[in-house]
C-alpha cells in the first residue's frame, strides 16, 4: 500500500504542476499579483468554513451508518478518517482510493472487515444518491447554455481517452498477470454479492439511517459547490450563490468521472472554462488555482499527514 501510495503522490503532484503551469501561462499578466493582495480575506476564510462543512457531513454519514451496524469510534477520529480519504481518492485513479481508505481506517479500529466493507459500501452508495438526483438539473442547465455543455463535452471526451488509455494498460497488466487476473475477478463477485446482501438489510432494517446518510451526503456535496462561490467574492463579485452553484455540476460530474487521480488537470482546466464569465482572464487563473487548493489539495495534504502518523503507529504496533 506504501508504494502504490508513494507512487500516486508523485503522479499527482507531476499532473497538478503541468495543470497550473498551463493555467499561469494563459492567465498570467501585470494584473495578477495585484489580485493577490486584494482579495477580501473574510470570505477567504469563509471558503474554508464551506470545506469544514463538507468533511462534517461526511464524518456523520460514516458515522451514523457505522453505529446502526454496532461500530463505535470517536466523532473527530471520523474527521481524520474523512482527510484521510480526501488524500487517498486524490493520489489514485478516479477517486477508488479513498473507499479502500475508509475500510483500513475503520478495521484499524478492530472491524471485521466484512463489517467494515459493508460500512463504506453503503456510504458508496448515498454518496452516488446526489449524483442520480442532480442529474435531470444539470442536463437541463446544459441544453439552457450550450456553450458550457460544449466545453464540458470537450472535457468528457478528454476523459474518455484518458479512460481507455487506463483500461488499456490494465488490460496488458492482467492478460500477464493471469493468475491475478483471476483471483481479482473471483474477489469482485464475492464482492458484488457481499454488497448485495448489505444493501438488503439496510433497506429491510436500517431505512431511516440510509435517508440520514443520503441527506449527509447531499449537504456535502452542496458544502463543496458553496466553495466556489464564497471564493469569488473574494475576488469581488457579486453573481448569485446558487446560480454559480447551479452552473458547477456539469464540472462536478466532470472531476468525479475523471481517471485521472483526484480529478487533477480536469479540475483545474474545467475550471477556466466554467468561471470565465464571472472573471476577467488576469484573475481567472488565480481563482481557478485557489479554488482546487482549498477544495481539494490542503484537505489532501492534511489527511496525507494523517495517513502516515496511522501507518507509523501501526507499524510499530504490529511490528511491521
Amino acid at each position: 500500500m506504501k508504494r502504490t501510495i508513494f507512487l500516486g503522490s508523485i503522479g499527482v503532484l507531476i499532473i497538478i504542476f503541468l495543470s497550473f503551469l498551463y493555467i499561469l501561462l494563459k492567465t498570467f499578466s501585470r494584473e495578477t499579483l495585484e489580485v493577490l493582495f486584494s482579495l477580501k480575506r473574510r470570505y477567504l476564510l469563509l471558503s474554508f468554513l464551506w470545506v469544514f462543512l463538507l468533511h462534517t457531513f461526511d464524518n456523520l454519514r460514516l458515522f451514523i451508518l457505522s453505529r446502526a451496524v454496532g461500530v463505535k469510534y470517536s466523532f473527530l477520529y471520523g474527521y481524520a478518517v474523512s482527510l484521510a480519504n480526501t488524500f487517498a481518492a486524490t493520489v489514485t485513479p478516479a477517486h477508488i482510493g479513498g473507499e479502500a481508505m475508509a475500510i483500513y481506517l475503520i478495521a484499524r479500529k478492530g472491524v471485521s472487515i466484512p463489517k467494515t466493507m459493508s460500512i463504506v459500501t453503503m456510504k458508496t452508495i448515498s454518496g452516488m444518491s446526489f449524483f442520480i438526483l442532480a442529474l435531470p438539473i444539470t442536463v437541463v442547465y446544459l441544453m439552457d447554455n450550450k456553450e458550457v455543455a460544449y466545453d464540458i463535452l470537450k472535457l468528457l471526451v478528454g476523459v474518455f481517452i484518458l479512460t481507455v488509455i487506463v483500461y488499456i494498460v490494465f488490460k496488458r497488466f492482467f492478460e500477464k498477470n493471469q493468475h491475478f487476473s483471476e483471483s481479482f475477478i473471483a474477489s469482485l463477485k464475492k464482492a458484488v454479492l457481499r454488497y448485495y446482501i448489505t444493501l438488503k438489510i439496510y433497506a429491510l432494517r436500517r431505512r431511516k439511517v440510509l435517508l440520514l446518510a443520503v441527506l449527509y451526503s447531499s449537504l456535502l456535496y452542496i458544502s463543496f459547490l458553496m466553495i466556489a462561490p464564497t471564493l469569488l467574492k473574494a475576488f469581488g463579485s457579486d453573481q448569485s450563490f446558487i446560480d454559480l452553484a447551479y452552473q458547477q455540476l456539469g464540472l462536478l460530474y466532470a472531476i468525479f468521472i475523471s481517471p485521472t487521480p483526484g480529478g487533477s488537470g480536469v479540475g483545474e482546466i474545467g475550471a477556466l472554462s466554467t468561471f470565465s464569465a464571472f472573471l476577467p482572464v488576469y484573475q481567472l487563473g488565480v481563482f481557478a488555482i485557489l479554488w482546487r487548493l482549498i477544495s481539494q489539495y490542503i484537505s489532501a495534504l492534511l489527511g496525507g499527514i494523517i495517513l502516515f502518523i496511522f501507518l507509523y503507529i501501526d507499524s510499530k504496533r504490529y511490528g511491521r
